[in-house]
């Protein structure tokens, strides 16, 4: 190495001289007059750039551009995509249950939502933002103060006097707030606005209100209808083809009671008691026992009107009707005790005839 660094100008010309094509002349000859060695170096490199490097693609040798651009993305996406472990939910989930195997899958399945870890991070930041920005409202303490408790309300949207929350309330199916209820819905305004009730809840809770009431009035009519039914049912069992003439009768006992015995006179007697309620919710003049306790007081106090067809209350009629049954049964006897409803109808008159015999003897 030290012979090779001893080497002089004319030495290496000798052996560029051997190298290349100008054999046998000396380094000044011709042209090159000069030329150092850098500048044969700087050359030489000059040279090489000028020249082509490694395999000239072309599409008959196989080249795919296409293959070759996604190559190159799939590339570009290794080098700035942060590494994460493919089981990062799995380890978080895992955390943040702490061995209960219900929160963790319902952890996990809250994370696969999220592309990668960074999106927790992010989500953090935003919830993070809303709080330091105003964006989400702070609940008032056990210790608040009264102007803490009044801007939250504000927030929610609380108005400032009880009676404000009827401008934001709207009753579904056009039905409106009536006179006898205002006095309640007006207690519960402002029972609502002691918590703080936004407009919201004070509607639902109306709405709710008073479509629990009209399902309950639809279920009492329904229920009010079958029980007259049936009602009705056992009294005709009771009292035969009289049912008709015996329950209309009861209207008799409340002539001098006021209102008289307009049934259709909401404001009568007759009207208020009939269509009132027993201790069990059954309506009065619907309960079967109420109507044979009627039927019974009625024969006794008005027995004519018990019997009488045509509703002539005098007694007249009732010793009419007796002598047109006995002309019968003399004049075809044999008929008259094979008819046994003319034989029953023949015992109520005569009980009903006594009857009023006996009271006017009073």
């Amino acid at each position: 190495m030290q012979d090779e660094q001893n080497l002089t100008a004319e030495d290496l010309s000798h052996i560029k001289s051997e190298d290349g094509g100008d054999k046998g002349k000396p380094a000044d000859a011709g042209g090159d007059k000069g030329k150092s060695v850098e500048d044969e170096g700087k050359s030489e490199k000059a040279a090489a750039k000028t020249e082509p490097k490694g395999e000239t693609k072309t599409i008959a040798t196989g080249a795919d551009a296409e293959t070759e651009d996604k190559a190159k993305e799939e590339a570009a996406e290794k080098a700035v995509k942060p590494y994460w472990p493919e089981n990062w939910r799995e380890k978080l989930a895992e955390h943040i249950s702490a061995g209960d195997q219900k929160a963790y899958k319902r952890e996990l399945k809250r994370l696969e939502r999220i592309t990668d870890p960074s999106g927790v991070y992010g989500n953090f930041r935003e919830l993070e933002a809303k709080f330091t920005s105003g964006g989400l409202v702070k609940v008032p303490g056990k210790d608040a103060k009264p102007e803490d408790i009044a801007e939250f309300h504000k927030a929610l949207g609380v108005p400032e006097k009880p009676e404000e929350y009827f401008k934001h309330v709207k009753l579904e199916n056009g039905a409106v707030i009536g006179e006898a209820d205002k006095p309640l819905v007006d207690a519960f305004a402002a029972e609502m606005h002691k918590v703080g009730a936004p407009p919201a809840v004070m509607n639902a809770a109306l709405n709710w209100h008073y479509k629990q009431q009209e399902d309950a009035a639809a279920q009492l009519d329904e229920s009010d209808d079958s029980f007259r039914r049936e009602s009705e049912k056992a009294l005709k069992d009771d009292l035969g083809s009289a049912f008709k003439r015996k329950t209309n009768a009861i209207g008799s006992l409340f002539a001098t009671a006021p209102g008289g015995t307009d049934v259709k006179n909401e404001g009568s007697l007759y009207a208020r008691l009939m269509g009132g309620r027993m201790a069990d919710g059954k309506i009065i003049g619907n309960d079967p026992d109420m109507v044979r306790f009627l039927v019974g007081l009625v024969s006794e106090v008005n027995p004519a009107a018990t019997v009488v067809e045509d509703g002539n209350q005098s007694g007249l009629t009732v010793d009419a009707e007796i002598a047109a049954i006995e002309k019968r049964m003399k004049d075809d006897r044999r008929a008259y005790f094979k008819d046994e409803k003319a034989q029953a109808r023949y015992r109520e008159l005569i009980d009903a005839r006594s009857k009023i015999q006996a009271r006017n003897k009073a």
